[in-house]
């Protein structure tokens, strides 16, 4: 009612405000309402809110009970204390509880694991051996958790009046009281107390160091004409010496407030124009006294650690850190054992391991004789309970560590190539099951030059599930363990590794997460051996196969056996037996006359021997057999020539194209002379004198349905593989032989099969690279391939000069169009599985087969021996060890 008649009083005239009151009054008499009138003012122009008053009295009356005994008195210094900490943009509080507790609190979780990090920076060390000379825990504990501290130290609210009007807010307690009770720091005096550093003694100095710059979130806005300009937290991470005070709202450089005996703008007021803020700091950053402001930061307390670290510790660290040196030396031996056998191939364990075996296996007998020159490694074999290094989960482990490593490498290498190929290949391990085996295609560069490499990056078993969608997911699994799944161009998979049937369904899955990575058939995978893969969805050609590598081992495994074969055949049989069945001119009735031979004279041979001998011969009389040899030896002469085509004419894929479309045509014409081709068929069996039971007819109906069923598959892979060769068209802009007729004309068309790698080239400048380097004489004289050529422009320096034209060559040189080392991993891999246990774990497996096939890399990684051994050891590491192996 007084706050009523007070606006009406200030509005009214004297007249009407009474007029006014008494209308009130009226009414409240009406309502039967009573007043208390010492509770009211009449004709007063300013009244004052009694809530102000209530509060103001009530607020004294809590600072006094709040600030005093009971409540707060002076600490006893015979009790232990409970240190409180927090931090705010505007005050830093330190509260000593003198209460019973064991612990010591504070709302900065970095300050918990200080004491126990192994992984400190220098500016993180010099406040560990800071802590260290306390005998106190540090455990963390929440903002919402220590409130006592937390709103302690956010009492000031800078907000902007604050920042204008520079006037401190009344605080809950006073602003410094002296016995273990909060103290708040003026932000006014920061820089002041900053500029006397030198004045100060040691630990008030390191307290400064270890307390770090203020980074406070400024309020400084500019207006430039139309353009804004504020100020942004992000310069503090870029300029780790800035540091900001809210009271001044300015910056300054921490370094040369604390070191600097010069004044200037950083030191003495600070800067606060953004307009000019980058063109100041790096000249602030060029100027000597800040160079030598910063070596004097950074290097602040160095020579005072060891004053830091009382004697026993140092004693202490000592000892361990010449333990650890030692257990490395001996974890070295173990890694040069591990990478020796893996590298040669050898198996690492034996049939019996303990103490008394007369052979304990390739691996502990190694150590034993390095044992004869390394008089630690043979103490340490005598005496070690805990850690020998021989068991098979330490084997396992240091040829994954060693994996890792050349993993690692790779991973390394493809982050630098621009383009990726991935290839997949399948084999078939001794227990049946389908290993894939993945490899990256890529162009590494280095200080020698530009080379393609070609990483394997191990196998894995998916006889389970080899459909489309598995495989998929497995393949684009790898890209994305490698980071390059952006990078990826062209995939491609030999017959084996996807049924015939799923060989789209894979290409187009991956072309679904990577629409620029192309299906082409890898020049590496012999075109006949891809078809004789696909060829074993079909019983009939499975059975052949197998049986014809089989004949090829059975001969690779004897001596004996390969001399009697050069008597009479006159020739060697492929020794990789992957390889042998698809030779498209089998000597089948020469090979009939050697086994004739071995089982005539069986005293020279053993009952195995023979045995085998009559199975193959059974074998090979057999008319079927003779069926399967002359069909795919058809097959093979229309193949065989394609393949030398596409080995030699790649570029050139116009007519490379045209062979394709030719050997096609050829397939699909075989279908319509299955008469001629029995006919033929039944003149040869005739002839070596091979006869079949059963009707003629039934067997002659049965033979044309396996003849339909193998070319179709032979035509569903060539139609797979090829149909989208015309992609590669780009190939022929890098065609060296053709750089003379191409600087007279440039084909468009070529260039525009670019398109599907948009995002990686500049079209325009390409195009000008390309029309330059096919004018320049001196590079058609020099060059005469795509590698040849990037490796020319690497070594004059000529990248930067056409960088499309390089990227161009880099693209070329990563699609599989070269011979590659691919089938090496076939013969390394069934090595590998050979000398392997069956109980062997699949990732050990893996392991030692990138050891086998990445020997070279595992060389070139062991040049720098320490950082190599250091690499393995930390891999190693990953694991918990009953051995110290970590400095202090």
């Amino acid at each position: 009612m007084a706050f009523c008649s007070l606006l009406l009083y200030n509005l009214m005239k004297q007249c009407d405000y009474v007029n006014h009151v008494c209308l009130v009054l009226q009414h409240l008499l009406e309502k039967s309402l009573q007043i208390i009138a010492e509770k009211y003012e009449f004709h007063s122009p300013l009244i004052t809110f009694v809530g102000y008053i209530l509060v103001s009295e009530t607020l004294s009356f809590l600072k006094n009970k709040l600030s005093s005994a009971p409540i707060l008195t002076q600490a006893d210094p015979e009790k232990p204390f409970d240190v409180e900490v927090d931090a705010s943009d505007s005050a830093v509080v330190s509260m000593l509880s003198s209460f019973s507790v064991s612990d010591n609190r504070a709302d900065y979780k970095n300050l918990s694991s200080l004491k126990d990090s192994k992984c400190l920076n220098p500016r993180h060390t010099r406040g560990s051996l800071f802590l260290h000379c306390f005998t106190f825990p540090v455990s963390f504990r929440t903002g919402t958790k220590n409130q006592t501290s937390c709103a302690l130290s956010r009492q000031y609210s800078l907000d902007s009046d604050f920042l204008c009007t520079r006037t401190h807010p009344t605080s809950l307690l006073e602003v410094q009281i002296i016995y273990g009770l909060p103290v708040i720091f003026n932000m006014e005096d920061y820089i002041s107390n900053l500029r006397n550093f030198s004045k100060l003694d040691f630990q008030s100095k390191q307290e400064i160091i270890l307390k770090g710059r203020l980074t406070a979130n400024l309020r400084i806005l500019q207006t430039t004409g139309q353009k804004n300009r504020s100020f942004q937290a992000e310069w503090y991470r870029r300029k780790d010496w800035l540091c900001g005070c809210p009271a001044r709202n300015r910056l300054f450089c921490f370094s040369c407030l604390l070191f600097s005996t010069s004044n200037n703008v950083w030191t003495a007021i600070g800067d606060s124009d953004l307009k000019n803020l980058q063109r100041s700091l790096i000249k602030h950053e060029q100027s000597t006294t800040h160079i030598q402001s910063q070596i004097a930061f950074k290097t602040f307390g160095m020579s005072r650690i060891d004053l830091a670290l009382d004697e026993q510790r140092r004693l202490n660290i000592s000892i361990h850190n010449a333990k650890v040196r030692e257990n490395r030396e001996i974890l070295k031996d173990l890694i040069n054992a591990t990478c020796f056998l893996a590298k040669q191939q050898l198996a690492f364990r034996g049939n019996d391991e303990s103490a008394g075996s007369a052979n304990r296996g390739n691996y502990v007998e190694l150590l034993h004789a390095f044992v004869e020159k390394d008089d630690r490694l043979a103490r340490h074999l005598e005496t070690s309970t805990v850690f020998s290094g021989l068991s098979n989960r330490i084997q396992n482990d240091l040829i994954e560590a060693v994996g890792d490593v050349i993993r690692n490498d790779i991973k390394k290498e493809i982050g630098a190539a621009p383009f990726v190929a991935v290839e997949v290949d399948e084999t078939t391990d001794v227990t049946n099951h389908a290993q894939i085996s993945v490899i990256l295609r890529y162009v590494a560069t280095s200080e020698a030059g530009c080379e393609v490499n070609e990483a394997f990056l191990g196998f894995d078993d998916v006889s389970e599930d080899r459909r489309a969608p598995a495989i998929a997911k497995y393949v684009l699994g790898v890209l994305e363990k490698y980071d390059c799944t952006d990078k990826l161009v062209t995939q491609t998979y030999d017959g084996a590794a996807v049924m015939a049937s799923e060989l789209n369904g894979v290409q187009a899955k991956v072309k679904e997460k990577v629409p620029e990575a192309i299906f082409t058939h890898c020049y590496a995978h012999k075109l006949n051996l891809v078809l004789m893969h696909s060829a074993k969805c079909m019983p009939e050609c499975r059975t052949f196969f197998k049986t014809a590598e089989g004949l090829a081992s059975f001969f690779s495994k004897s001596t004996k056996r390969i001399h009697l074969l050069d008597d009479v055949v006159k020739r060697r049989l492929p020794r990789a037996p992957t390889q042998w069945s698809s030779n498209s001119r089998l000597h089948q009735n020469d090979l009939r006359t050697l086994f004739h031979i071995i089982m005539e004279n069986a005293d020279n041979s053993d009952n195995d021997t023979l045995m085998m001998a009559a199975g193959y011969d059974r074998w090979l009389s057999k008319a079927s057999t003779c069926f399967l040899l002359t069909m795919y030896e058809d097959i093979f002469n229309e193949t065989d020539a394609l393949f030398r085509v596409l080995q030699n004419k790649v570029m050139d894929i116009e007519y490379c194209r045209a062979r394709i479309r030719d050997t096609v045509a050829a397939l699909e014409r075989m279908r319509l002379t299955f008469d001629s081709f029995c006919d033929r068929f039944e003149q040869k069996c005739s002839a070596l004198g091979l006869t079949e039971s059963g009707d003629r007819q039934s067997a002659r109906c049965e033979r044309k349905r396996l003849f339909c069923n193998i070319l179709d598959d032979v035509n569903c892979q060539m139609k797979a593989r090829f149909d989208h060769f015309g992609e590669l068209a780009f190939l022929g802009l890098v065609d060296c032989a053709k750089f003379s007729e191409m600087s007279q004309h440039f084909d468009d068309t070529k260039l525009q099969s670019l398109t599907k790698y948009a995002k990686f080239f500049d079209f325009v400048k390409l195009k000008a690279d390309l029309v330059g380097l096919y004018g320049s004489e001196t590079v058609r004289d020099e060059c005469k391939s795509a590698g040849q050529l990037l490796n020319f422009l690497a070594q004059k320096d000529l990248i930067p000069t056409v960088p499309e034209a390089a990227k161009l060559l880099q693209l070329v040189l990563t699609v599989p169009a070269t011979t590659a080392s691919v089938e090496r991993s076939f013969s390394a891999l069934k090595r590998l599985k050979t000398y392997s246990r069956n109980r062997t774990d699949q990732a050990r497996l893996s392991s030692l087969g990138v050891f086998s096939i990445e020997t070279e890399r595992l060389s070139k990684l062991k040049k720098d021996k320490e950082d190599f051994y250091n690499q393995v050891i930390d891999s190693f590491l990953q694991e918990e060890r009953r051995m110290d192996f970590i400095y202090k």
